[in-house]
């Protein structure tokens, strides 16, 4: 498995971690933000990620197979959940319902649209899913990690400070974004 640097593993290691505590709902908040993520830490700080970004990095460092949609479907979900706390709720998500297994559901069904009538469930597992997101950030970095503005960006990424930022929080524990 690749090594992360510790700003990004730390992001990556709190998805994990809130779906190994049953907080399904923070767990999908961070895995649908990674690309974003991901993409910003590419860009210069006055550059705003937009929908092209997200879309090329899911279509370039995942699958349909592994996130059980393609970059465009990702980001209609990500759009749902982040703006409606509605996974459904971008304007242009195909589905009337989503519905993520858990891990502690009997079955799994991943990337499949069922119809019955007039409604429409796009099924996720969720394991598969965040493991899908992992993989693509791993897959990502790879291929960037000597990226200059990745350099420059990555010190500021949020993270866990157990002393916290020295002359503000000196001592103190916090979550932190700067170096």
């Amino acid at each position: 498995m690749v090594l992360l640097p510790y700003e990004l593993s730390s992001v990556v290691n709190d998805m994990h971690q809130a779906r190994d505590a049953k907080l399904y709902y923070p767990c999908l908040l961070v895995a649908l933000t990674l690309p974003e993520i991901c993409s910003g830490l590419l860009l210069p700080k006055n550059s705003l990620v937009k929908q092209v970004h997200y879309v090329d990095f899911v279509n370039t460092y995942s699958s349909p197979q592994e996130l059980g949609d393609d970059g465009l479907g990702v980001f209609r979900l990500r759009g749902g959940l982040v703006h409606r706390g509605d996974m459904r709720g971008h304007p242009h998500y195909r589905a009337t319902h989503v519905i993520f297994s858990v891990p502690e559901a009997s079955g799994k069904i991943h990337g499949v649209s069922i119809e019955a009538g007039q409604k429409t469930a796009a099924m996720f597992d969720l394991d598969t899913f965040i493991a899908g997101m992992d993989a693509a950030v791993r897959r990502w970095y790879i291929a960037n990690k000597n990226d200059a503005q990745l350099s420059e960006n990555l010190p500021h990424l949020i993270r866990y400070s157990p002393t916290g930022v020295s002359p503000f929080t000196k001592g103190l524990s916090a979550i932190v974004s700067g170096s």
